[in-house]
């Protein structure tokens, strides 16, 4: 059979194969085929058995198996006694030399879900060996997840699964990638926030996040996207901070313009509204500036903007202006051109919101070092910012120039 793997044509063509023996009895609604399985044990048996078989048997018993789980999760209890089933030997066989790219899908999301559901029907070993083969596998990248998240919702193996990094990676384009690739990817980082633990940089997933909520207009994806913006936001203060750096509070703010279908995502994106407001509340302050400051790196943020400057410029005035040479100094490190552009409009701000701002700056030489910084930057952002710094510092009634 030619097609893609995970369209609906391709399905329908497996499922157009006619079983003999007594798989012939599968058929029907899912309701049916759950009552014949409960009712003989020994069809689970043949079922399992035929995964040996040729490619369109083993084609359409994955399929019919793997819809049953999907559409009744209740059905995963037949599989309590795996090994005697012969589950894992004879999923393993086709994930690890797979006849097909629909064959190693299926197979690998009966594995993974009966490891998901049932895990006490498996060793670490056993789901080491089973990590190690999908990996190689010639499953899809949407295969590939699917898997990783059923492995995932087993508390006891998700470990195992953050010790092969690859199968977690937020590497992919949110305004391309399939919205169910988007929803699994989420998904998984949503399971990991379980254990308070994330295989990766706050800063990465954070802004992966605001990606997704800026492009996608898919409502599964939206909604679970927020709820692990709140998982990893309740979790985490690092995270908690880069969401607010970021700006995710305006992101997820203009959601609520959108249309939805569902009106509960209403409530949904007004809550996450408020707790990153909170968030912004409590971290918009001098001393997180100072912060800032002592760690010698400034990155663009809410904290850098016109309203801080408004409300907090007057601090400056601490212990003998100790910010603004904080801040005059980063002006000098070379090798770090987004600090160095920070330091640039900071200063500016500086400049036009304190009374005695020229007067200030003037002592620390800080015009001479942005008029430098304006000729003799490689950095095209620097030199801009170094030009709207030295504008500020020049011009007497800077709010005049801007109303104007």
């Amino acid at each position: 059979m030619a097609g893609d793997p995970q369209s609906a044509e391709y399905l329908a063509q497996v499922m157009s194969y006619q079983p003999t023996g007594s798989l012939g009895r599968l058929a029907g609604s899912t309701a049916d085929k759950k009552a014949a399985l409960t009712s003989d044990s020994s069809l689970l048996k043949a079922l399992i058995d035929s995964l040996g078989s040729d490619v369109s048997a083993v084609s359409w018993s994955l399929a019919v198996v793997c819809d049953l789980l999907r559409s009744d999760s209740s059905c995963f209890g037949l599989f309590e006694s795996a090994q005697q089933l012969g589950v894992y030997r004879q999923t393993m066989s086709l994930v690890q030399s797979p006849k097909n790219a629909f064959v190693a899908d299926k197979a690998a999301w009966l594995l993974s879900g009966v490891i998901g559901n049932v895990p006490s029907a498996f060793s670490q070993s056993e789901v080491t060996q089973f990590l190690s083969a999908l990996k190689g596998s010639t499953c899809t990248d949407q295969g590939k997840i699917d898997a990783i998240v059923n492995v995932l919702k087993a508390g006891e193996f998700r470990k195992l699964v953050i010790n092969v990094p690859d199968f977690i990676d937020m590497d992919f384009n949110t305004q391309t990638a399939p919205p169910g690739l988007i929803y699994k990817k989420m998904f998984a980082v949503w399971l990991l926030t379980f254990d308070g633990f994330l295989p990766f940089d706050g800063a990465m997933i954070v802004q992966k996040l605001k990606e997704v909520l800026t492009f996608s207009r898919v409502e599964k994806v939206v909604r679970l996207s927020l709820t692990c913006l709140q998982s990893l936001v309740n979790s985490s203060n690092d995270v908690a901070a880069e969401a607010v750096e970021q700006g995710l509070l305006e992101v997820v703010q203009a959601l609520e313009y959108e249309k939805w279908r569902d009106a509960e995502l209403y409530d949904e994106i007004r809550n996450m509204s408020g707790v990153l407001s909170a968030r912004t509340a409590e971290m918009s302050n001098f001393a997180r500036y100072e912060r800032e400051l002592s760690a010698g790196k400034l990155k663009w943020g809410f904290i850098h903007s016109p309203k801080f400057w408004s409300e907090n410029v007057l601090k400056f005035e601490q212990n003998d202006w100790r910010a603004l040479k904080a801040l005059n100094s980063c002006l000098d490190l070379q090798g770090d051109s987004t600090t160095v552009a920070v330091a640039c409009r900071d200063l500016g701000e500086f400049v036009t919101a304190h009374p005695l701002g020229k007067k200030q700056t003037g002592a620390l030489g800080v015009k001479d070092k942005v008029m430098k910084l304006m000729s003799s930057s490689s950095d095209k952002e620097v030199r801009r910012e170094a030009l709207l710094c030295c504008q500020k510092i020049m011009l007497n009634k800077w709010q005049d120039v801007e109303s104007a």
